[in-house]
C-alpha cells in the first residue's frame, strides 16, 4: 500500500434553505466532471478545495446561496466526514476563508444519525492548546507537521494538488499574493518524501540554541560588569572566605563567652529575655516555612515524575495504535485458505465484500477509523500533559529559588538566636562592645560573600551552559550539513522520475510547440514557483504555458504512483483541461495520454478528478464520468435560485 492516500468518496452541498444543491459519489481512480462552459464545473472544484481545508472566499453568485459543504473522505484507510460552513460577509460580499472544520469519525450515513457531540471542531490556526484541522489531516496522512516560522497548513499542501484556472500560467503552485520561497520549498520537500523531520528539528534546535547562547552571553556580560574581579567569580574561593569569616565569628563568640563568665554580677533583664524569645519565635516560624517548602518541592517532584511517566505511557499507546494500523494493513493482504475451526479448505467466492467464513459484509475501514480516532484523542492528552509538565517544572524552579532564599534567612536567624543564648548578661564593657561590632562586620561580610557566591555559582553554570551550547551548535551544524547532502541526493532521485513522466507528456503533445517535441530535459524550480525545459526565460503562447504547467503537476502525480517514498497523497484535482485557449484536439490528446498513463497503475491507490468541456464521446459515456453532463439549463448546483 502507498505511503499516503487521500480519497474523496462523496460530496454534498446544502443551500441556505437546507435543500441539497449537490450530492455525488466519487470513486477511486479517474473521475471526470464534464459540461458546457459556465455550467458550474469550476464551482464544484472550489467546493472540493474548500472542504479539504483550502483557503477560498471568492464564490460565484450560486455558491453564495449555499450554507454548508460536507465530504466523506478516506485518509490512509480511515473514513471520516468533514463539514465546513460557508459564511458570506455582507460588507465585502466575500466568504470567510478561515472557517473551522467539523470532523466525524465514520461514514456519511452514520454521521447523519449522530449527535452533535460526536463531531469534533478544529480551527484553521494551530495554538498551544488546540490542534488545527491541518494537524488532524497531516497526522492521518502520515505527513510530518511543520511548525515554526513557516507553519505549513493543509491549504499549502493543496496548492500543489489543485490545478485551478485563476493562477497565472507561469505559476507552478496555486497562486497566493503573500507567498514565500521557504513555504514552497518545504511543501515540495514534504510531498516528494524528502522532508527530514530530524533535519528540520535540528535546524529549529540550531536557531533555539543560537538564541539561548546569545542570552547566556548577555547574562555573563552583565554579571562581569557588576563583579569585575575574577577571584569573586570562583565559588571555591568564596566558600573558603566564608568559612574563614565563620571561624572568625566563632572565635569572637568564644571570647565573648569567656568575658561574660568573668563578670561577677549578672543581671537578667526583662528586655533581654523578650529579645531572645522574639528571635526564637522567628526562628521557629522560619524553620516551619523552610520545612513546608521542602515538603512542597518533594511533592511537586513526585507530580512531575508521575506526569512524565503518564506522557511516556500515552506515547507508547499512540505508537501501539499506529503499529496496529500497519499490522492490519499488512495482515489484511493474507487471505485465509483453511477454516481455523475444522481445517477444511475454504471455498472461493466472487463477492469480495463479504467474509469467506461468516458471509457477513466486511467493513474494512471501521477498525482503521476507530484507531485513528483513538490516536487523535491520545494526541490531545499528550499535548495537554506536556503543557502541564512545563508549568510544573517552572513552578519547581521558582520554589527551589525561594527555598534557597528562605534557608539563608533561617541560617541568619539561628545564628542570632545562638548568639542571644550565649549573650545573656547585664554588664558590658568596652571590649565586649568592640567584639560585638567586629562580629557584626563579620556577619555582614558573610551576607555579602553569600550574595557573591550565588552570583559566582550562577556565573559558572552560565559558563558551562555557554560551552555546552557552543559544542551543541557545532555538532548540529555538522549534522545538518550531512542530512542536507543526503536529502539533496534523495530529491534528485525523485526528480528524475518526475522528469521522465513530464518528458513523455511533452514529447507526445500534438505538434504545436517544437520545443516540447524535442525536449530532452525537464526542470521544476519549486522555490521560484516555475517549471521549464532548459531555459527559464523561454517564452511560449498562453496555451503552451498552460500545457507546460499542467504537465509538471501531472508528472508529480504520476511519479507518486511509482515512488512509494513520496508523501504526495496520490490525489490530484484539476479544473478545466482546456484553459487559456488550448484547442480541443490538443486538450483531448492530453486527456488521452494521462488516462493511459494512469491506467497502468492499480486504481485502488489513487484518485484523479478533473473537469472538461472538451470530452470525447467515449469518455462522456464511460464509468469515469461523475454526475450528469452539465449545461446552463441544468447546472451542477440545484435549488439555488
Amino acid at each position: 500500500m502507498m505511503r499516503s492516500n487521500l480519497f474523496l468518496n462523496r460530496l454534498i452541498i446544502y443551500t441556505v434553505t437546507g435543500k441539497v444543491a449537490y450530492d455525488e459519489a466519487y470513486h477511486r481512480g479517474i473521475n471526470i466532471i464534464c459540461g458546457d462552459n459556465s455550467s458550474g464545473k469550476s464551482t464544484i472544484t472550489h467546493f472540493i478545495f474548500y472542504v479539504l481545508g483550502g483557503s477560498f472566499n471568492d464564490w460565484v453568485r450560486e455558491a453564495k446561496r449555499c450554507s454548508m459543504v460536507l465530504a466523506e473522505v478516506e485518509m490512509n484507510g480511515a473514513v471520516l466526514v468533514i463539514k465546513r460552513e460557508i459564511n458570506i460577509n455582507p460588507q465585502t460580499n466575500k466568504g470567510n476563508p478561515m472557517e473551522p472544520i467539523y470532523v466525524y469519525w465514520g461514514d456519511f450515513e452514520s454521521s447523519q444519525k449522530s449527535a452533535s457531540t460526536d463531531w469534533q471542531k478544529f480551527g484553521y490556526v494551530t495554538t498551544d492548546s488546540r490542534k488545527s484541522f491541518s494537524n488532524v489531516f497531516f497526522e492521518n496522512l502520515d505527513i510530518p507537521i511543520v511548525r515554526g516560522d513557516n507553519n505549513i497548513t493543509f491549504h499549502q499542501i493543496l496548492r500543489l494538488l489543485y490545478v485551478d484556472q485563476d493562477s497565472p500560467t507561469n505559476s507552478l503552485f496555486l497562486y497566493e499574493q503573500f507567498d514565500t520561497t521557504l513555504n514552497r520549498e518545504t511543501v515540495s520537500d514534504l510531498l516528494l518524501g524528502v522532508y527530514n523531520q530530524d533535519l528540520y528539528d535540528s535546524k529549529q534546535r540550531l536557531v533555539e540554541a543560537s538564541n539561548e547562547l546569545d542570552d547566556v552571553k548577555k547574562e555573563i556580560k552583565i554579571i562581569r560588569q557588576f563583579i569585575p574581579k575574577d577571584h569573586d567569580l570562583i565559588p571555591e574561593n568564596l566558600k573558603t572566605r566564608i568559612e574563614n569569616k565563620e571561624a572568625e565569628i566563632s572565635e569572637i563568640e568564644e571570647q565573648l563567652l569567656e568575658l561574660n563568665q568573668q563578670n561577677k554580677a549578672v543581671r537578667f533583664t526583662k528586655q533581654t529575655k523578650l529579645e531572645f524569645e522574639k528571635l526564637n519565635e522567628e526562628a521557629i516560624e522560619q524553620r516551619s516555612l523552610v520545612k513546608k517548602l521542602e515538603t512542597d518541592i518533594r511533592a511537586l517532584r513526585y507530580e512531575i515524575e508521575d506526569s512524565a511517566f503518564f506522557i511516556k505511557t500515552l506515547e507508547t499507546k499512540s505508537r501501539s495504535v499506529k503499529n496496529s494500523i500497519l499490522a492490519r494493513d499488512f495482515l489484511g493482504e493474507f487471505p485465509l485458505a483453511y477454516c481455523p475451526e475444522c481445517l477444511s479448505e475454504i471455498k472461493k467466492t466472487d463477492d469480495d465484500t463479504k467474509c469467506k467464513l461468516c458471509k457477513e459484509v466486511i467493513d474494512s475501514s471501521f477498525g482503521v477509523t476507530q484507531a485513528r480516532k483513538i490516536e487523535q484523542e491520545l494526541s490531545f492528552q499528550i499535548k495537554e500533559s506536556k503543557a502541564l509538565l512545563i508549568t510544573r517544572n517552572r513552578q519547581l524552579d521558582e520554589m527551589k529559588g525561594l527555598y534557597e532564599s528562605e534557608k539563608v534567612k533561617l541560617y541568619n536567624l539561628q545564628a542570632r538566636v545562638n548568639a542571644a543564648l550565649k549573650d545573656v548578661k547585664s554588664v558590658r564593657d568596652e571590649k565586649i562592645d568592640a567584639l560585638y561590632i567586629e562580629k557584626g562586620f563579620a556577619e555582614g561580610a558573610i551576607i555579602q560573600l553569600r550574595t557573591l557566591l550565588e552570583n559566582a555559582e550562577l556565573y559558572q553554570s552560565l559558563v558551562e551552559k555557554r560551552e555546552g551550547l557552543e559544542k551543541e551548535i557545532k555538532t548540529l551544524g555538522n549534522s545538518i550539513d550531512r542530512m542536507t547532502t543526503a536529502q539533496f541526493t534523495m530529491k534528485e532521485q525523485v526528480n528524475k522520475v518526475i522528469e521522465k513522466k513530464a518528458l513523455y507528456l511533452l514529447n507526445n503533445d500534438l505538434k504545436r510547440q517544437e520545443d516540447f517535441m524535442e525536449a530532452k530535459e525537464f526542470n521544476i524550480d519549486y522555490r521560484n514557483n516555475l517549471a521549464f525545459i532548459s531555459d527559464k526565460e523561454a517564452k511560449y503562447s498562453a496555451s503552451s504555458n498552460f500545457y507546460l504547467k499542467t504537465t509538471a503537476r501531472f508528472a508529480i502525480f504520476l511519479a507518486s504512483l511509482e515512488v512509494e517514498r513520496m508523501r504526495y497523497p496520490r490525489f490530484i484535482l484539476c479544473d478545466n483541461m482546456e484553459d487559456k485557449g488550448i484547442e480541443e484536439k490538443r486538450a483531448q490528446n492530453f486527456q488521452k495520454i494521462i488516462i493511459e498513463e494512469t491506467e497502468k497503475h492499480d486504481s485502488e491507490h489513487y484518485q484523479m478528478i478533473y473537469t472538461t468541456s472538451f470530452i470525447t464521446e467515449e469518455l462522456k459515456n464511460s464509468t469515469y464520468r461523475v454526475g450528469e453532463y452539465y449545461t446552463k439549463e441544468s447546472p451542477s448546483l440545484q435549488n439555488v435560485y
